[in-house]
């Protein structure tokens, strides 16, 4: 037997009625369990920490990061992510453009990605640029970014990097004021490398802070011979030879009895034009005599 809808004829009978499989109301039910199933499978978070954990993205997963971006570019983790697998693609304005508004995100693994991102975008830009103008809208950039870091965390390398960009920006204050917020995390090498930078700058007195920093960080006593020596040298060689005999005392320290320091210190003396002071070295040296106050 053929159901009673097979045996009308449209010309005869009019239209055939369609079946309805399933109301509006189902289909939106369905719908509704389908996205559930998925977000508990697939919770976003979790998602979205996979693909960070990947150095590179397939096609499918980046069209999926395109298309979330697309929907809502205030997704910071999303516009994060695809400025990260693209950076290089992307124009370096284009690159500070998307990543600057999620420099202030109450997360702390995403500021540091954000700050991470524009480093590369003005590392790029100062190398093209040519103006004075480009160059100072650069400047300003950097230090903001800095001056946002500065009461926040940040890793040791990240710090040191934005600190060298600074210097080339042209930032010496906030470049020296980073480092000094994170130099707990300096090694002693790269102490050594940054006073050698100050110096080519002819900051004198950052580079003796850098050397005798050092000094204090190194545990035998051939290295803190020589840290301390360059920390004094540093002034010296700006001709600053008052600060450079006030230093030497000043960190002297356990070496006060090493006598390779104490005839440094002599020649010191000499050198900067202060003969008592060399006497009073050559009496440490000669006669091993207690130390009573500071140096004249």
């Amino acid at each position: 037997m053929l159901p009673a809808r097979s045996k009308r004829y449209a010309s005869v009978n009019g239209e055939i009625p369609r079946e309805q499989l399933t109301s509006g109301w189902q289909l939106m039910l369905m719908v509704l369990v389908v996205l559930t199933l998925l977000y508990v499978v697939f919770p976003k978070k979790a998602l979205m920490q996979r693909l960070y954990d990947l150095d590179m993205l397939d096609d499918l997963s980046m069209s999926y990061v395109q298309n979330m971006y697309r929907a809502d570019t205030r997704n910071t983790d999303v516009a994060l992510l695809l400025a990260r697998h693209q950076a290089q693609e992307m124009g370096p304005i284009d690159l500070e453009k998307m990543v600057w508004p999620h420099l202030r995100s109450k997360d702390m693994r995403q500021r540091e990605i954000a700050r991470t991102l524009l480093l590369s975008a003005f590392l790029r830009q100062f190398n093209d640029a040519t103006s004075p103008a480009e160059r100072a809208r650069l400047s300003a950039r950097v230090a903001e970014v800095i001056r946002l870091a500065m009461n926040d965390r940040m890793s040791a390398d990240l710090a040191h990097s934005y600190a060298k960009l600074a210097y080339q920006a042209g930032l010496i204050e906030l470049g020296d004021q980073l480092l000094e917020t994170f130099d707990a995390e300096l090694t002693i090498a790269e102490l050594e490398q940054l006073a050698y930078a100050a110096m080519g700058r002819q900051d004198y007195a950052r580079a003796s802070y850098y050397f005798m920093l050092a000094r204090a960080r190194s545990t035998d006593l051939t290295s803190m011979r020589r840290y301390y020596q360059l920390g004094v040298n540093a002034y010296m060689a700006g001709g600053k030879y008052k600060e450079a005999l006030d230093t030497a005392e000043r960190h002297l320290g356990r070496l006060r009895s090493d006598r390779l320091t104490l005839r440094y210190l002599i020649k010191l003396a000499l050198a900067a034009g202060n003969p008592a002071l060399a006497s009073y070295y050559a009496r440490q040296l000669v006669f091993r005599l207690p130390v009573e106050g500071r140096a004249p």
